[in-house]
């Protein structure tokens, strides 16, 4: 599976599309680790865009926001999962 693959999965393209191919390689092609900029990283970002998603009104038919969805498949891309604040300095 290669990249592009792997982030759609990661933002849940199959069920929520919303980029087009051609923006999600642009942004593989950013990937630099000696800047931070990861593949799960830029997964993060996509999926907090996705959730900006609002809801659909199609007349007496309402698709809800996934706003929860996209928040929950952002929070497993974190650095930092202990919820625990690390310094800068050290301390």
């Amino acid at each position: 599976m290669d990249d592009l693959e792997k982030l759609k999965v990661m933002i849940d393209e199959e069920n929520y599309p919303y980029f087009n191919d051609e923006y999600l390689q642009s942004r593989i092609d950013e990937i630099d680790t000696e800047h931070g900029i990861t593949l799960k990283s830029i997964a993060k970002e996509l999926c907090l865009v996705k959730a900006g998603i609002e809801e659909i009104g199609l007349g007496d038919i309402i698709i809800p926001s996934p706003r929860n969805h996209f928040l929950m498949l952002s929070s497993r891309f974190r650095k930092n999962h202990t919820g625990v604040v690390v310094r800068v300095d050290g301390r």
